[in-house]
Protein backbone atom coordinates (compact mmCIF):
# COMPACT_ATOMS: atom_id res chain seq x y z
CA UNK A 1 0.00 0.00 0.00
CA UNK A 2 2.91 2.65 0.86
CA UNK A 3 4.29 1.48 -2.80
CA UNK A 4 0.63 2.47 -4.59
CA UNK A 5 0.20 5.89 -2.67
CA UNK A 6 4.41 6.97 -3.10
CA UNK A 7 3.43 6.38 -6.85
CA UNK A 8 0.02 8.12 -7.00
CA UNK A 9 1.06 11.31 -4.84
CA UNK A 10 3.95 11.51 -8.26
CA UNK A 11 0.60 11.19 -10.44
CA UNK A 12 -0.14 14.10 -8.36
CA UNK A 13 3.09 16.42 -7.67
CA UNK A 14 3.90 16.14 -11.31
CA UNK A 15 1.40 17.95 -13.18
CA UNK A 16 1.11 20.37 -10.47
CA UNK A 17 4.81 21.13 -10.88
CA UNK A 18 4.11 21.49 -14.77
CA UNK A 19 1.21 23.87 -14.17
CA UNK A 20 3.82 26.22 -11.79
CA UNK A 21 6.39 26.04 -14.53
CA UNK A 22 3.99 26.98 -17.23
CA UNK A 23 2.55 30.57 -14.82
CA UNK A 24 6.29 30.76 -14.41
CA UNK A 25 6.83 30.73 -18.44
CA UNK A 26 3.74 33.45 -18.73
CA UNK A 27 5.23 35.52 -16.10
CA UNK A 28 8.42 35.80 -17.70
CA UNK A 29 7.69 35.64 -21.31
CA UNK A 30 6.06 38.90 -20.54
CA UNK A 31 1.90 37.53 -21.52
CA UNK A 32 0.81 39.64 -18.06
CA UNK A 33 2.73 42.59 -19.05
CA UNK A 34 0.38 46.01 -19.99
CA UNK A 35 3.62 48.08 -20.80
CA UNK A 36 4.19 49.08 -24.42
CA UNK A 37 5.25 46.27 -26.66
CA UNK A 38 8.74 48.67 -27.12
CA UNK A 39 9.75 48.22 -24.17
CA UNK A 40 9.94 44.66 -23.87
CA UNK A 41 11.18 44.19 -27.33
CA UNK A 42 13.15 47.01 -27.64
CA UNK A 43 16.63 45.04 -29.87
CA UNK A 44 15.37 46.59 -33.29
CA UNK A 45 12.62 48.26 -35.28
CA UNK A 46 9.43 46.25 -34.69
CA UNK A 47 7.33 44.61 -37.47
CA UNK A 48 3.81 46.20 -38.76
CA UNK A 49 2.69 43.07 -36.66
CA UNK A 50 5.02 43.05 -33.30
CA UNK A 51 3.96 39.98 -31.55
CA UNK A 52 2.53 36.71 -31.65
CA UNK A 53 1.19 34.49 -28.84
CA UNK A 54 0.41 30.93 -28.29
CA UNK A 55 -0.92 29.49 -25.37
CA UNK A 56 -0.10 25.56 -26.15
CA UNK A 57 2.78 25.24 -26.51
CA UNK A 58 3.81 28.46 -24.46
CA UNK A 59 5.27 31.45 -27.03
CA UNK A 60 5.14 34.44 -26.94
CA UNK A 61 7.25 36.27 -30.32
CA UNK A 62 8.91 39.47 -30.83
CA UNK A 63 8.78 40.08 -35.01
CA UNK A 64 10.90 43.06 -36.14
CA UNK A 65 11.29 44.91 -39.57
CA UNK A 66 13.75 43.38 -41.07
CA UNK A 67 12.21 39.76 -40.58
CA UNK A 68 13.96 38.41 -37.45
CA UNK A 69 12.12 36.85 -34.48
CA UNK A 70 13.00 36.78 -31.11
CA UNK A 71 10.98 34.60 -28.21
CA UNK A 72 10.49 35.81 -24.85
CA UNK A 73 9.50 32.67 -23.10
CA UNK A 74 12.41 30.77 -22.13
CA UNK A 75 13.34 27.59 -23.87
CA UNK A 76 13.15 25.03 -21.00
CA UNK A 77 10.00 25.83 -20.30
CA UNK A 78 7.86 23.90 -23.17
CA UNK A 79 9.79 20.66 -22.78
CA UNK A 80 9.57 20.48 -18.66
CA UNK A 81 5.96 21.00 -18.84
CA UNK A 82 5.72 18.00 -21.20
CA UNK A 83 7.83 15.88 -19.25
CA UNK A 84 6.04 16.79 -16.02
CA UNK A 85 3.11 15.63 -17.78
CA UNK A 86 4.20 12.81 -18.94
CA UNK A 87 5.71 12.27 -15.09
CA UNK A 88 2.35 12.36 -14.33
CA UNK A 89 0.40 10.06 -16.86
CA UNK A 90 3.05 7.12 -15.93
CA UNK A 91 3.29 7.30 -12.51
CA UNK A 92 -0.87 7.21 -12.12
CA UNK A 93 -0.18 3.86 -14.78
CA UNK A 94 1.74 2.82 -12.33
CA UNK A 95 -0.20 3.35 -9.17
CA UNK A 96 -3.18 1.59 -11.31
CA UNK A 97 -1.43 -1.29 -12.02
CA UNK A 98 0.38 -1.57 -8.24
CA UNK A 99 -2.96 -1.47 -6.91
CA UNK A 100 -4.70 -4.08 -9.05
CA UNK A 101 -1.77 -6.42 -8.33
CA UNK A 102 -2.14 -5.60 -4.56
CA UNK A 103 -5.79 -6.84 -4.73
CA UNK A 104 -6.99 -3.21 -4.00
CA UNK A 105 -8.97 -2.68 -7.21
CA UNK A 106 -11.11 -5.44 -9.23
CA UNK A 107 -10.78 -4.76 -12.75
CA UNK A 108 -13.28 -4.38 -15.12
CA UNK A 109 -15.79 -7.03 -15.96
Amino acid sequence: MKTVAQIAAGAVIAPAAAVVVYLHGVWVGHFLDLRATSEFCPAKPLASTPTSTDLLPLRYSCHYADGTTSDLVPAYVNPVVILCLAAGVACMALAVRSARRAGRISPAP
